[in-house]
């Protein structure tokens, strides 16, 4: 497992912090949209007003396969994009 993500049960947990809710909100939408071509859909939660907690499971309950690795990597790629851009 790559960090920043950690494991929570079945789960990964990837948890960010931003400036306040409306950057919070534009992140998750980041995600949402970028998840779109993916057979999994991350669970995405605005806590706080500006931390955001992201989760990666496999509801079939077939453990961590391709297809959650997939969306790990593509949420990694939104991260960073979302670092450079800010």
């Amino acid at each position: 497992m790559i960090a920043p993500w950690r494991r929570a049960g079945d789960s990964l947990v990837r948890e960010l912090t931003f400036k306040d809710f409306d950057e919070a909100l534009g992140f998750v939408e980041r995600i949402a949209r970028g998840a779109v071509d993916f057979e999994r859909r991350p669970d995405l939660c605005i806590e706080q007003f500006n931390h955001v907690r992201v989760t990666i499971a496999n509801l079939h309950h077939a453990g961590f396969t391709a297809a959650e690795q997939r969306l790990v990597d593509k949420v990694d790629a939104i991260v960073d994009a979302y670092a450079e851009a800010a």
